[in-house]
């Protein structure tokens, strides 16, 4: 163990081996989507949050990478967290023979699913069933794309969307979930593209830092919501539509612990006069997801240097930052929440806080080449992945998150002096999580290097 001090704050960095010496070899790679849609006597009860029917399916996407020497697998699924990941990353990693350090697995952050909340109508809802499914559709994806191995080249490239915002809004002396376009943002859409020889799309990954709500709380077939797959599904429904040849899309969310779509089928939520567009919320989701996915497509076609020889690496590691907790006293009021049990505006004013025990974040970094994939556990604020792509050993880095373990929110520095909703009541202290973040990507960063130079 190391200690690294980033000014006052210390994050003890727990560097994880690399599962073998990365070496260069023809690329080999499979794709598969499986489809995780619960069945309607999965469908969760929940107060506040009852669900009538599938409006369109949840999918479990999955990219194996084979270089001869080692594998990397790049996972993502319709869902709002990964509930029981460590169950999942071990099945996973049996299933492929490779560490849980060459998996990127995260969640689209879906927040019309069964997993997102807690509880059922009267506490009888059983997750179980559902959870189960899910982890099985998630290993038979892995599976699949692993067995339909082909040779194959692969590219990156970057364009712009502009269908997210900055959400932390100034509403009268204080900050809550709203609409701050004026705010930090990150427009950037990272797509890696995966074709057969002759340059046939096996599949297309990208990022974008949005949360999945466009339907959030939106009650659409009588009078309850429904499940879909959201901003995220239907991205990567366009984009397979689009390119056709049965490419699986993997959609993955960026940096969007502060961002929201520009316009969902729900608003003023945190006000009495919340409105709901009903049905008329498809029509929304539809033309951002077309906006996005055009965008998507057009970054796909326009990348010419691909390749057909590949280093695969993978590493892991964890951070750790002071926390706080809730003091909870009689007469600290407290901010009212949302269904995840989030702070949705200050208009009730803060709890007060107290120390807490220390909070570990996990890391994990992918190296395909010089594409670097920076994981982390947790909704990151915008700022942060910009600042781990800016400081990044490597120009095309991306930050993916929502990947195993659950964290919860992780501001910036800023966000808890607005203070941001998010940042009220949130169990990390201010001060360590974005150096740490950033301090221990740039450490695995540093570790695969000459493992990159050594292969060119």
């Amino acid at each position: 163990m190391r200690s690294i001090f980033y000014g006052l704050a210390v994050a003890a960095i727990l560097i994880s081996p690399a599962f073998c010496e990365a070496q260069t070899g023809k690329l080999r790679a499979g794709a598969a989507k499986v489809d995780v849609s619960p069945t309607k006597n999965m469908l969760p009860m929940k107060a506040g949050q009852v669900y009538a029917d599938v409006h369109d399916p949840l999918y479990a996407r999955a990219l194996v990478l084979d270089n001869g020497a080692t594998k990397v697998a790049l996972i993502s699924v319709d869902t709002a967290s990964l509930p029981n990941s460590d169950e999942v990353v071990k099945a996973l990693s049996a299933e492929l023979g490779i560490p849980a350090s060459h998996l990127t697995l995260d969640a689209t952050h879906d927040h019309n699913t069964p997993t997102f909340g807690g509880g059922g109508r009267g506490g009888n809802y059983d997750p179980a069933p559902y959870l189960a499914l899910l982890k099985n559709g998630i290993v038979q994806a892995a599976r699949e794309a692993n067995a339909h191995l082909q040779p194959a080249r692969i590219g990156f490239g970057t364009g712009k969307a502009y269908i997210n915002t900055n959400r932390d809004e100034k509403i009268g002396e204080h900050y809550g979930m709203g609409y701050a376009p004026e705010g930090p943002t990150d427009k950037t859409v990272a797509v890696i593209e995966v074709t057969n020889p002759s340059g046939d799309p096996i599949a297309v990954w990208s990022n974008y830092a949005v949360h999945g709500v466009v339907m959030f709380l939106s009650k659409t077939h009588d009078g309850e919501a429904e499940i879909t797959g959201d901003i995220g599904g239907a991205t990567s429904n366009y984009v397979e539509d689009r390119l056709k040849n049965n490419v699986v899309a993997i959609w993955t969310p960026g940096a969007a612990g502060d961002q929201n779509p520009l316009f969902m089928s729900t608003y003023n939520q945190d006000a009495p006069d919340v409105h709901d567009e009903g049905a008329a919320g498809w029509a929304i989701l539809d033309v951002q997801a077309r906006r996005l996915g055009e965008e998507v497509v057009r970054v796909t076609k326009s990348i010419q240097n691909t390749t057909d020889h590949v280093v695969l690496w993978g590493a892991g590691t964890t951070v750790t930052c002071p926390g706080r907790k809730r003091a909870t006293p009689a007469a600290a009021p407290v901010a009212p929440t949302n269904n995840s049990g989030s702070p949705t505006s200050l208009q009730s004013g803060p709890t007060k806080m107290v120390d807490g025990d220390p909070v570990d974040i996990p890391l994990n970094l992918v190296m395909i080449n010089d594409i670097a994939l920076a994981s982390v556990s947790g909704e990151v604020f915008s700022e942060i992945g910009q600042h781990v792509k800016r400081d990044s050993l490597f120009d095309k880095t991306v930050m993916v998150t929502l990947s195993p373990g659950r964290i919860g929110y992780i501001p910036t520095d800023k966000a808890y002096q607005l203070p941001a909703a998010m940042a009220v009541n949130n169990n990390l202290k201010p001060g360590c999580a974005e150096p740490a973040i950033v301090g221990g990507f740039k450490e695995l960063e540093t570790q695969y290097l000459p493992i990159w130079k050594a292969a060119n």
